[in-house]
């Protein structure tokens, strides 16, 4: 039961940590990506410290599907054809490098 709770509560982590990131991806200070590194360092620092906490990779994969399951919703139309992603060079690199990132954050030993 317990890993059951802890595997529940790292999915919500993940829905959590990817409306935040998607929330501030686009934000930018004189043409600098502020937004997308605070987007992808958020979203690893939240994955390892999830790892820490518990002590096993499993709340990691957990994270994973969730913070996953929610970008790919807002990086595709929805009801009125908005995107909360858009298809431009700060939205591509948050869905690649943030997807690499998370998926490399589960396999890390720290």
């Amino acid at each position: 039961m317990k890993r059951v709770l802890e595997s529940g509560f790292a999915l919500g982590v993940g829905i959590c940590i990817a409306v935040l990131a998607t929330a501030v991806h686009n934000y930018t200070i004189a043409r600098l990506p502020i937004g997308l590194v605070v987007a992808i360092v958020g979203s690893a620092a939240a994955s390892k410290f999830l790892g820490i906490r518990f002590g096993r990779r499993g709340v990691r994969f957990w994270f994973f599907l969730g913070w996953t399951a929610l970008v790919l919703r807002g990086a595709s139309f929805g009801n009125s054809d908005e995107l909360l992603i858009m298809a431009n060079g700060t939205g591509n690199a948050f869905l690649g490098l943030g997807f690499i990132v998370v998926l490399l954050s589960i396999w890390s030993r720290i």
